[in-house]
Formats: structure tokens, C-alpha cells, sequence
């Protein structure tokens, strides 16, 4: 059978592991209760970062499916158009005259004409008439202006600067209440070990014989 001193030991050992029980609690439910502060606020944060970022995929859409697609298509008749003229211009470098066909008149004896004087000095000498005859002649090849112009490569749209979530109000009162906790238990400790010192110094108090 228990004595009085130990009956009053146990008695404040229950009441020391209850009080620690219910400061657990307490932190527990503090740190549920920020938790939820935090995932509430972390669910708005992340619905506002949606928003903002929705121009901005509606842009990357855009350059996917039809700036990019345009832009490799313009440049593929690009090339196409400055490689043939760069074979124009070897073309023409390797032949740079051109041969022409005209036409030039010229002055021709006439058949019927005679070299000799007819009576009186009338009617004689040598007669000439013009005929169109061919020829051939030569140009220089002109050399074609390049006048196409390299298409504007699209800029890649800029995703928006958002900022981080910020946390630090959650983890100070996180910490706060972890120091709490820890000062609470402290205490707790600290006033139960002064009641047994209190005992051991007046030992009437804990049911010991003078």
C-alpha cells in the first residue's frame, strides 16, 4: 500500500503527463490550423500564377502551331529563291555574252547597172541599191538584283515574372509555436521540480516524521 508522500508523487507525476498531453494537443492543433492557413493560401497563390500565365500560353500556342510553322515555310522559299539565283549568277559567269540575231542594210551593185556611157553620155555608169542582210552580235548578259528579303525569324514569347510563394509568415508562427511548446513544457518541469525541493526541505509537507 501506497503512503501518503508517494500517493501525492504519483498524483503530481499524472497531472504532469496530463498537462504535457494536452500541450501536445494544443501544438498539434496549432500546427493543423496553420497548415491550413498555408494550403489555403498556397491554392489562391497557385490559381493567381494560373491567370497570369494564361496570355502567355495562349501566345506559346500561337508561335507552335502557326508563326513557327509559317516562318520554316517562308524560309524554306527563301533558300529555294537565293539558291537559283546564285546558279544564275554561276550561269552567268561562265557565259556572261549572249549571241543576238539583227538585221543591217548595206549597199549592194545593182545587176542591171553598167560601167559604160550610153550615147551622149546618158543612161551608163554603175548603179547601187540597199538590201537588209543578218548579222550576228553580241551583249553582255545583265546581271538580276537579288530583291528578296530573308524572313523575320517570330519571337519566342516571354513567359511573366511571378514571384515565389512566400512562406515565411507560415514557418515563423510554425516556430513560434514549437517554442511554446518547448517553454510551456519548461515551465512545467521547472515548477515541479521546485515542488519537490520545497517537499524535501520541509518534510511535514510530504508526510515525513520529525
Amino acid at each position: 500500500m501506497a503512503t501518503l508522500p508517494q500517493y501525492k508523487q504519483r498524483q503530481i507525476a499524472r497531472r504532469s503527463t496530463s498537462d504535457i498531453s494536452k500541450l501536445a494537443k494544443q501544438y498539434k492543433s496549432n500546427l493543423d490550423s496553420i497548415t491550413g492557413e498555408y494550403q489555403t493560401a498556397f491554392t489562391g497563390y497557385q490559381a493567381g500564377v494560373t491567370e497570369q500565365m494564361k496570355p502567355y500560353e495562349a501566345q506559346i500556342a500561337a508561335y507552335k502551331d502557326s508563326l513557327l510553322p509559317t516562318y520554316e515555310t517562308q524560309k524554306t522559299a527563301y533558300k529555294k529563291k537565293l539558291d537559283d539565283y546564285n546558279v544564275l549568277l554561276a550561269e552567268i559567269e561562265k557565259n556572261p555574252l549572249i549571241e543576238r540575231q539583227g538585221t543591217r542594210r548595206e549597199a549592194e551593185l545593182l545587176p542591171s547597172s553598167s560601167p559604160h556611157l550610153g550615147p551622149g553620155g546618158v543612161g551608163g555608169g554603175l548603179q547601187y541599191g540597199f538590201v537588209e542582210r543578218p548579222y550576228t552580235y553580241y551583249e553582255e548578259r545583265p546581271i538580276p538584283k537579288f530583291t528578296d528579303k530573308a524572313p523575320k525569324t517570330p519571337d519566342i514569347p516571354v513567359a511573366p515574372e511571378i514571384a515565389a510563394f512566400d512562406s515565411t509568415q507560415y514557418e515563423a508562427k510554425k516556430t513560434e509555436a514549437g517554442s511554446a511548446l518547448k517553454r510551456e513544457i519548461g515551465e512545467r518541469r521547472a515548477s515541479k521540480i521546485s515542488a519537490v525541493s520545497r517537499r524535501n526541505a520541509r518534510p511535514l509537507l510530504s508526510g515525513a516524521k520529525p
